[in-house]
């Protein structure tokens, strides 16, 4: 056992005085038992998270991933409680003792600014609401998800590029891999996968303003989708208003020639449901050649096959045109100057994407106990990037499935809920480009490549509800990986055309247990332990000089995590509190001999932090004029240290030692705190502050980069102007203090690899700015109902 520094002593008190002050009840000889699951009204998908309360008390429970719950009652059960994020509140009687099948409605009337910053459904799990993600103005995601403590977004582009870090993780730590966009972690959008079968995860083509909700899941805390080491999200897109038609006209603008339109067709029926919708979006430049353009065409239903059945569909036809200006050096950041990088000026340097993502889900309900969700899924993108030194082509096909059959019910005298099923997906390429070394005598490495990657998981998840509201959770995942590598070319030479390499991967077994202890309404303890992975990605496999690398192994963790939540002062006070270690080894390395550079498995690296939430609701009263004042808190303190690390695996005189430094671009401490104001006139105001700080950049940790703090505030008005129409009116602003702020940033060994030659390094730079001064924007939404 690891001693507890001075954080985790702190938060570890704060949560056994929670998990005290939440003081269980004693169940009677006569205690009432009451189970069922909670829906979707429209879709029939389960409800994780729900609020299950015995009304009029603080007995009660949360849903479960299947949407399973049981209550233990000390006398009689005759009416429920059932609350869920972005749900509308449901009162139900109970009149038997047959397992319940509760339908929530989709709650679409929910002004911005009415919610905690983050709700936690279950450890290492948050969600953001559709009033989170548009705390801003909507358009940038990274404004609402790093409000969630232990996560931190950057992005290369002003809206592209993105990269999500979860509690301080990232893969092949010593090559180029922690510079590219979003590695190390997967996201699903409507249960389609948008990282592909090689492990990269490019969000582009994801439209963040018509998102109704993200599942943050931090580190390998979930046996369903596969345990990735750095994470999953899962975002749902918007849903009509429910039993209405509606035509929707968005404008949005703002600072640097940021315009957006949206223009949508609504409907919701009892048994059915569909959107589809057009929108553009196009922003100028604060420096020279970081212009964006944007174009989206979304449609998504649902049709009810029966009180049953329910089918879902999504398709999206996605264009964007991101101009690459490079990254500076510091000197020029810190001076406040709108540079751009000459390289990439000199080379046209930019990222046109065109894309699509399809899939179909099947919910289908076979009696109360089993049910059945199936997705079938096709995503396509081609890419074209010129950048500082080359450029790559890529058209990309992918296909696949996944499939859960969930049960819920009793055995013996615990409830019991679980999940089975399975997940396939497969990923075509066809690649060329070349690149040229920046350095005498500028060798060029042109590469032609057909590959296909195929990746799989077989998993299974189990909770047992036992006496005195103990749950006991079990679970784990059978992971395969398989890469193809056709080259046409070595060494910058015609190759073999009809040869293809396979390489397969060692399936990889992570289990994870998860023990809870709930004090009826009032809050909860857990402690859990999960293992994850990350497989070396399609790159990692293939030196420099084309050749195929074999006896790769994936990267490997255990996550370690205790926590407690409740509410305390009459449900005045939510609080939140995690800690976790999370021990990472088989760290994917580079190293170069005779000028081959290849990827081996070497160094170890260990994080571990505290999360903490304190939300207040200071007012909350819908007949009052100020019907809701809401200030939050929320805290990540994380440690992300290498245990042994060096800058290659041969262990000669040039190996450098990293062991012992901080990981590159980990901020130590995190504070976001906010101010929500809700009005019954329809105003509403939502202020975010956030402070980071100082990351070191090079692994070596011979140079730091400062840290900041943000601003953002939004005011606005919603409400119903006439008998058909409604608007939505705001203005914002961000980054209102005006400070020096970085979008991105660049990480390597030592600074002579990250700086450019007049600063005294042999690279390209490392600092991405975002605009200097304030930012501000405004929208008007406004909608008419058939």
């Amino acid at each position: 056992m690891h001693r507890l520094s001075t954080p985790f002593a702190v938060f570890a008190t704060a949560a056994v005085a929670l998990s005290i002050a939440a003081t269980p009840r004693v169940v009677a000889a006569q205690a009432t038992t009451v189970r069922g699951t909670v829906i979707d009204r429209q879709t029939g998908a389960p409800v994780v998270g729900a609020s299950v309360i015995v009304t009029g008390t603080t007995t009660g429970t949360l849903t479960n991933e299947a949407g399973a719950f049981t209550i233990v009652s000390p006398s009689a059960v005759t009416h429920l409680t059932v609350t869920g994020v972005g749900y509308a509140t449901l009162q139900l009687a109970v009149t038997d003792s047959e397992p319940l099948t509760i339908r929530l409605e989709p709650s679409h009337v929910e002004l911005p600014g009415m919610h905690v910053v983050a709700t936690r459904n279950a450890p290492s799990v948050a969600t953001l609401t559709e009033a989170d993600l548009q705390r801003a103005g909507g358009v940038a995601l990274q404004n609402a998800i790093n409000t969630v403590p232990g996560v931190f977004m950057q992005t290369r582009t002003p809206f592209g590029g993105a990269r999500i870090t979860m509690r301080g993780y990232y893969p092949s730590t010593s090559g180029n891999s922690p510079n590219a966009n979003g590695l190390g972690y997967q996201v699903l959008l409507n249960d389609i996968p948008i990282t592909d079968a090689t492990g990269t995860t490019i969000l582009d083509d994801v439209d963040y303003a018509r998102l109704a909700r993200a599942d943050v899941i931090k580190g390998p805390a979930s046996s369903q989708y596969g345990s990735f080491i750095g994470g999953t999200v899962l975002f749902q897109t918007v849903r009509p208003v429910p039993d209405r038609t509606s035509i929707v006209q968005q404008v949005q603008s703002g600072s640097h020639g940021l315009l957006r339109t949206t223009t949508s067709l609504e409907t919701a029926t009892e048994a059915s449901d569909a959107i589809v919708e057009y929108g553009h979006q196009e922003y100028g430049a604060f420096r020279p050649h970081s212009a964006s353009q944007k174009e989206f065409v979304h449609a998504t239903g649902d049709l009810s096959l029966g009180d049953r059945q329910t089918l879902s569909a999504y398709f999206s036809y996605n264009r964007s045109f991101e101009e690459l200006a490079g990254e500076i050096d510091s000197v020029p950041f810190y001076g406040r100057q709108p540079l751009s990088n000459a390289a990439y000026l000199a080379n046209d340097s930019h990222i046109a994407l065109t894309s699509f993502i399809a899939g179909v889900t099947d919910h289908y309900r076979f009696g109360s106990h089993f049910s059945n969700q199936t997705t079938v899924f096709a995503t396509g993108r081609s890419s074209n990037q010129p950048f500082a030194h080359g450029f790559t082509d890529v058209t990309q096909v992918n296909g696949g499935a996944r499939s859960v059959f969930g049960y819920t019910g009793q055995v013996g005298g615990a409830s019991v809920s679980g999940s089975l099923g399975g997940f396939l997906q497969r990923s075509n390429l066809a690649s060329n480009g070349v690149f040229i070394v920046p350095a005498p005598p500028y060798p060029e490495r042109p590469t032609a490549q057909e590959n296909w990657a195929s990746t799989g998981s077989l998993f299974t998840e189990w909770s047992v509800g036992l006496p005195a509201q103990v749950t006991v959770t079990a679970g784990a995942s059978l992971n395969m990986n398989r890469f193809a590598i056709h080259n046409l070319l070595r060494n910058g030479q015609l190759f073999d055309t009809t040869t293809t390499q396979v390489m397969t991967f060692d399936n990889v077994v992570t289990p994870r247990a998860v023990v809870s202890k709930a004090f009826g309404g009032a809050g909860s303890v857990y402690a859990s332990v999960s293992t994850g992975y990350a497989p070396p990605l399609l790159s990692n496999v293939v030196t420099n000089t084309g050749v195929v690398v074999t006896g790769l192994k994936p990267e490997r963790a255990v996550q370690y995590e205790v926590g407690a939540q409740g509410s305390l002062l009459a449900d005045r006070l939510d609080a939140q509190v995690s800690l976790f270690d999370l021990e990472n080894s088989d760290k994917l390395v580079t190293q170069t001999v005779s000028s081959v550079t290849s990827t081996v498995n070497a160094g170890k690296q260990r994080n571990r932090g505290v999360e903490a939430t304190l939300a207040a609701r200071l007012v909350d009263d819908p007949a009052a004029a100020v019907t809701r004042v809401r200030p939050w808190l929320s805290w990540a303190w994380t440690e992300a240290t290498f245990l042994d690390f060096m800058s290659d695996a041969n262990a000669n005189a040039n190996t450098v030692d990293f062991s012992g430094n901080a990981v590159p671009r980990v901020p130590r401490n995190t504070i976001t705190a906010g101010l929500d104001v809700g009005m019954r006139a329809g105003a509403y105001l939502t202020s975010t502050y956030q402070h980071v700080t100082r990351v070191p950049v090079t692994f070596d940790n011979s140079t730091w980069v400062r840290g900041y703090d943000l601003l953002g505030a939004k005011l606005g008005v919603q409400r119903t102007v006439a008998r058909r129409w409604t608007i939505d009116a705001f203005v914002g602003g961000d980054n209102l203090l005006g400070n020096t702020v970085y979008s991105f940033l660049f990480v390597g060994p030592n600074y002579r690899g990250l700086a450019t030659p007049p600063y005294g390094g042999t690279g390209d730079g490392y600092i991405i700015p975002a605009p200097y001064s304030a930012t501000v924007y405004g929208n008007l939404t406004l909608r008419y109902i058939l």
